[in-house]
């Protein structure tokens, strides 16, 4: 046993050094926000729209029982971020879908416009960005940075995004909202994954979760599919930027 460990320690000692080198040969953490900054503006510029079907879906276990509710929608993203929803179904209880998810689309949606995307914008203007290493998401080699608004809103969360080492793309964000969103919750927090779609990096998977004070959790999921991309003929992926609809969930499960 005491061979074993130590053989143990002597591997973990080894991997640990190798991870310092390639944090030795990082880039400073400012020319990867520079980087993914502009790599996203050259990346929205080539995205011209594109289509797709949605399922937003809230369960809720707590002291008031257990709720569901869901609703299938087509949404249509435009070159300008611009996002519009159609509602093609709802089931589960019609107080979930029409004071939850109906105002998480109206959120979302307010949110795409050009005043709210830009308080929403990951950059320096908004954002101080720490380096905190390097991991491997679903396959890609990440930068990952811990991320703190420096004005705290219900559109702004604190927590990492893990950052394209080969284009600079944002694949992943797990975080929390930057301010409460109600007296209710006690915590909220979210996971948004990304994935390539042809040349093009797509929401793939939302999760957000959130606790209430008097008792139950909330969970809200958004899956992602179906895309038809819009797009000039370029080589170059794209990303849509982040959805505010998880840092919100937390409000609108407050209000039923």
């Amino acid at each position: 046993m005491r061979h074993r460990f130590k053989g143990l320690v002597c591997i973990g000692a080894c991997l640990l050094a190798g991870r310092a080198v390639r944090a030795e040969n990082a880039p400073a953490v400012e020319t990867i926000v520079s980087q993914m900054q502009q790599k996203n503006s050259e990346r929205q510029r080539e995205l011209e729209g594109y289509t797709a079907e949605r399922t937003y879906r809230v369960e809720y276990h707590g002291t008031g029982g257990e709720h569901r509710g869901e609703i299938n929608v087509h949404m249509q993203y435009g070159d300008h971020g611009e996002k519009h929803f159609t509602v093609v179904s709802e089931s589960g209880s019609k107080l979930i879908c029409e004071r939850v998810l109906r105002k998480m689309m109206a959120t979302e949606q307010e949110a795409s416009e050009r005043s709210e995307r830009m308080q929403m914008m990951l950059s320096e203007e908004n954002y101080s960005f720490e380096l905190q290493g390097q991991e491997m998401v679903d396959g890609v080699e990440a930068w990952v940075l811990r991320v703190a608004p420096k004005v705290d809103n219900k559109l702004t969360y604190r927590g990492r995004i893990w950052v394209s080492e080969d284009d600079f793309a944002v694949v992943r964000v797990q975080g929390e909202p930057a301010k409460n969103p109600s007296w209710w919750i006690n915590r909220a927090s979210f996971d948004w994954r990304y994935g390539r779609h042809g040349r093009f990096w797509l929401p793939e998977r939302s999760t957000a979760m959130s606790h209430v004070r008097i008792g139950g959790e909330a969970t809200l999921t958004i899956d992602y599919g179906n895309y038809r991309i819009l797009a000039e003929q370029k080589t170059t992926p794209s990303t849509e930027r982040p959805s505010s609809v998880p840092v919100q969930l937390a409000e609108h499960i407050s209000a039923k």
